[in-house]
């Protein structure tokens, strides 16, 4: 429970600050375009300072921190998909091997039974010639 009261705090900590300091970076910049100096923008007080260069690379590590997030859950769906669709894979092989087990159980008795229906044409028709034989 501290924990995440702790965390929620962190998040709003850090909500207002990255707000706090949009706007500041925003009054900054309005200030630099209303006093613009005549040499480079480079040579600006305002462009040249620690505060703004750290500030780039602050919104520059915002946007990577954003963009990991992204990839990262949008990985964790991919992996979820990934698998059902192994899960799917699994049960789909299980039913084509019931049914080959099935279709193999049938042919042979197909089979078996085809070889009775001969065996037992051979035993009719033997008694039958030998009794046609006998005859003449």
């Amino acid at each position: 429970a501290e924990a995440k009261a702790a965390r929620e705090e962190m998040k709003k900590f850090r909500h207002e600050y990255s707000v706090k300091m949009t706007k500041l970076k925003t009054a900054l910049e309005k200030y630099a375009q209303e006093y613009p100096q005549k040499a480079g923008t480079q040579d600006h007080p305002i462009f040249s300072s620690e505060f703004h260069q750290n500030s780039a690379s602050a919104d520059q590590l915002q946007r990577q921190e954003q963009l990991i997030r992204k990839l990262t859950a949008d990985l964790k769906k991919e992996k979820e998909a990934l698998k059902k669709e192994k899960e799917e894979s699994r049960k789909k092989d299980q039913a084509l091997r019931k049914y080959e087990n099935f279709y193999r159980e049938v042919k042979a008795r197909s089979a078996q039974k085809a070889a009775q229906k001969t065996q037992q044409q051979k035993q009719h028709k033997a008694p039958r010639k030998a009794s046609t034989s006998g005859q003449r």
